[in-house]
């Protein structure tokens, strides 16, 4: 049996060289009981190590890891993921780096 995947499109920040924010898709394999945590996890150790995320308590209770999923904001370590997704930081006028805000 094939392991379903989801599309990802994460809005990067702006980087050295360039001024601008983009777009990143990436394929993630979908299992049960993914949180978009776990689905930046997955990117950052096998398509994109430098992909910035914060996350710290894993249990929704820091708000660190506030982000928007199909422009909803949520927390990461506690949305779970059913389909394609598009992923943006919290508040884009404010970005350090990909979905870091200050």
């Amino acid at each position: 049996m094939a392991i379903e995947k989801i599309q990802v499109k994460i809005l990067c920040g702006p980087t050295a060289g360039n001024n601008e924010s983009y777009y990143k898709t990436f394929q993630v394999p979908l299992e049960n009981m993914t949180s978009v945590t776990n689905v930046l996890q997955y990117i950052n150790e096998n398509l994109d190590g430098g992909l910035a995320f914060y996350m710290s308590c894993q249990r929704g209770l820091c708000r660190g890891c506030l982000v928007r999923v199909n422009n909803k904001p949520v927390f990461a370590c506690t949305y779970l993921v059913s389909g394609d997704i598009v992923l943006e930081p919290l508040d884009k006028t404010i970005v350090i780096r990909d979905l870091v805000i200050k």
